[in-house]
């Protein structure tokens, strides 16, 4: 009997080849946990056979294009670390589904990867609409081994680039994210309460940052710091982190981000940062809008900066260590002090390494306001277009930080009506 041998086609071959040396294209799988129902003998592919605990996930090898998704009303106490990269075209996705409340995410303990929830090392990984609550602080009040450096809800770890956390709720979380990749993107996150010390000289930090090219935008970060310790005053919601041995303080873009009641809103604590941009972000704080090292071509535009809580126990809007080596463009932002404040104050370099006001910067067209009538809130000459004039806000006892339509300041300090509102980011994400 003879058999039949059919020539393969052109097509037929390219084809078999694509398969074969592009494999993952073809495997790209969903991943479901469900911590009511699910159960880990199951294969975790679908709904009805859902994983329960975050274990299985610690002995995957992940694909680009694949997906973990955690069913909504569900919860975890722990964490894991995601092994795999994505691609640009196909990320790794980790969601939700179902309905009812984002997926809930708690890790109490510091002997599981220091309290870590999620600890990201792949690239094009995209964590959105999920909710962490109530981590851990370090061990112990001493920071000779860099705890707080190993901390964060969400950690990206050196070789997380291209990563996104969108759309998620930090509540009582004292780093909320920890970025150490590049090229990564923080936004439409609402971080909150987080009133307590980490350590004696650590506060809570909702953005802890160590790396160049990062971005940061569309956040809303309320209540992280605390009164006390070695400061005084510590926390604060954005933080360029040069305690951190990798850290890179290289162009990170921070703008329309929302910081209410906040320890500070920037610090750039590392020796030298350079090409920071802080645009179009509403920060009504106590403390510090801006202080750290030597901070060069800082770029601090089309800001509304509130400064009239009290206690601020800092009493400077920009300071740094270094004003020799600090470079500042402050152009279109809104400043509100107290009377005893001065956006720019002149003061003599102290002796040591001290905080002092980042001098004379190059400055125009910002309007300056006195809420307790002091004459010059500016400190300096003013620069060109610059002007000292109540910018007539909507309703400034109340928080309304919206221009009237009579208001000297139109076209300067953030767009408001652009900025996040508050709300609980995870509760209505996809």
């Amino acid at each position: 009997m003879r058999l039949l041998v059919r020539a393969a086609s052109p097509l037929g071959i390219v084809l078999t080849l694509a398969l074969a040396i592009f494999p993952a294209a073809a495997r790209a799988t969903t991943y479901y946990v469900d911590s009511r129902v699910g159960d880990d003998r199951n294969a975790g592919t679908t709904p009805s056979t859902a994983w329960r605990s975050l274990a299985h996930l610690g002995r995957v090898r992940f694909a680009p294009g694949d997906s973990i998704l955690f069913a909504r009303g569900a919860s975890w106490t722990g964490g894991v670390a995601i092994d795999g990269s994505g691609t640009a075209e196909r990320p790794i996705v980790i969601g939700s589904y179902g309905s009812g409340d984002a997926p809930s995410f708690t890790n109490p303990d510091w002997g599981e990867l220091n309290g870590n929830i999620f600890r990201i090392e792949g690239s094009h990984v995209v964590i959105q609409g999920l909710y962490f609550h109530d981590n851990t602080d370090p061990p112990t009040d001493d920071n000779r081994h860099h705890d707080v450096q190993k901390m964060g809800a969400v950690y990206l770890g050196l070789r997380a680039d291209s990563d996104v956390v969108r759309d998620c709720e930090f509540v009582h979380t004292p780093v909320a994210i920890k970025v150490k990749g590049r090229h990564d993107l923080i936004t439409r996150n609402y971080m909150h309460d987080a009133p307590h010390a980490m350590q004696r000289t650590w506060g809570p930090i909702a953005i802890m940052v160590v790396s160049a090219d990062n971005e940061i935008s569309y956040n809303r970060i309320t209540n992280y710091g605390y009164y006390g310790g070695a400061y005084g005053s510590d926390g604060g919601a954005i933080e360029l982190d040069g305690v951190d041995d990798a850290f890179d303080g290289r162009n990170v873009r921070i703008h329309h981000n929302v910081s209410i009641g906040n320890h500070g809103f920037l610090e750039l604590a590392g020796k030298v940062t350079d090409s920071i941009t802080v645009a179009y972000n509403l920060s009504d704080d106590v403390d510090k809008f801006i202080g750290g090292g030597a901070m060069k071509h800082t770029v601090v535009v089309h800001n509304t900066v509130i400064r009239t809580r009290e206690p601020n126990v800092d009493r400077w809007i920009f300071w740094t260590f270094y004003p020799e080596s600090t470079s500042f463009v402050v152009d279109d932002d809104i400043f509100v002090v107290p009377r005893d404040i001065q956006v720019f104050p002149r003061t003599p370099r102290p002796a040591g390494h001290r905080r002092t006001g980042i001098g004379d910067p190059e400055h125009s067209r910002n309007v300056y306001f006195s809420a307790g009538g002091s004459a010059d809130p500016v400190g300096v000459p003013l620069g060109e277009g610059d002007i000292i004039a109540d910018p007539r806000f909507v309703d400034l006892a109340h928080g309304d930080y919206r221009l009237r339509p009579d208001s000297p300041a139109k076209g300067r300090g953030a767009p408001i009506e652009q900025l996040p509102a508050l709300t609980r980011a995870g509760a209505s994400s996809p």
